[in-house]
């Protein structure tokens, strides 16, 4: 049997540890509630969910096809994985096959989250089953076109946004019989552009079926598109219909401020966050280039993006 003093023993050690403990971890040490399981980033969100849209990247890498462009392709690759990425959302291929820009994102460990490319409307189809098979060789599950047809806007009526719409959800259901999703990502106008009670981006909503299309909210342009609480308001709305965030800070001063580096703005992330409960696949740091502008340096705005982000809590 054990002895009373025995006992006490171990009850004064275990204090002792514990205090010892304790004032480590209050003088700046780590901090239990900052102390995630590995591979978890922060107390939010984990590293396995944070991608870049490399639209961000789009000046620096240019637009060309050549040995040049591949170059600086390689080299956003290599340092956004050594800031701590683990996932890529491409807009392009840079006039790479899929095999060769698979093979490049292998070389540094890093995932296509999803993608951006062109779907095509009802009047000028998309080659679905080329994007299908692309799709498959680069690993991505999830893709759509980067904007809804507003470049130029080429639909003023409901009635060819709810045609548009049934072109899209007949895209996502070829796509969802070869195991992908189609996504629908947003700017300003899904929400500026009203018919009757109905926004653009309700009527997308409501002509496709949610087995078939799920949502990437631009929180930005969401933002821009219809008040500063717009993003909760679709969120509170639709639910877990939307599955993708892009992350893009707005500056404070006059409303609309413009595009800002991801915590250094107004937008209120962290109720955006909560408000989406577990439905969020990814959250994807953006930062639109600002062309001609030698101040803005897009390694800056991933990097602090991704550490806003590896630390957020809500």
């Amino acid at each position: 049997m054990e002895t009373l003093h025995g006992s006490w023993a171990r009850t004064l050690r275990g204090f002792i540890v514990a205090t010892v403990v304790a004032l480590f971890l209050a003088a700046g040490g780590v901090s239990p509630a900052s102390a995630g399981p590995p591979g978890h980033a922060g107390r939010g969100i984990p590293t396995s969910k944070i991608s870049v849209q490399l639209w961000t990247f789009a000046e620096y890498i240019g637009f060309g096809t050549d040995a040049a462009t591949i170059a600086r392709t390689e080299e956003v690759f290599s340092r956004l994985r050594e800031m701590g990425y683990r996932n890529v959302e491409p807009f392009t291929l840079s006039g790479l096959s899929a095999e060769q820009y698979r093979a490049l994102l292998d070389k540094y460990r890093l995932k296509a989250s999803a993608r951006h490319v062109d779907v095509g409307t009802p009047q000028n189809p998309a080659d679905l089953d080329q994007i299908l098979r692309d799709n498959r060789t680069l690993g991505i599950t999830f893709f759509g076109s980067g904007a809804t047809p507003i470049f130029p806007p080429i639909y003023t009526t409901e009635a060819e946004w709810v045609a548009y719409a049934d072109y899209l959800d007949g895209l996502g259901a070829v796509a969802r019989r070869h195991g992908q999703t189609l996504m629908v990502h947003n700017h300003d106008i899904e929400f500026e552009t009203v018919f009757g009670d109905r926004t653009v981006f309700d009527i997308l909503m409501a002509n496709t079926e949610p087995k078939n299309v799920v949502f990437q909210l631009d929180l930005y342009w969401a933002t821009n598109g219809g008040g500063i609480d717009n993003p909760l308001d679709v969120i509170e709305r639709y639910g877990n219909r939307i599955k993708l965030f892009h992350v893009k800070d707005m500056a404070a001063g006059p409303f609309p401020g413009r595009i800002e580096i991801v915590g250094e703005g107004i937008i209120d992330f962290p109720s955006i966050f909560r408000a989406a409960g577990g439905s969020t696949k990814y959250y994807v740091v953006e930062h639109d280039p600002r062309f001609g502008d030698p101040t803005f340096d897009p390694f800056e705005a991933a990097q602090v993006g991704f550490d806003y982000l590896d630390q957020v809590t809500f």
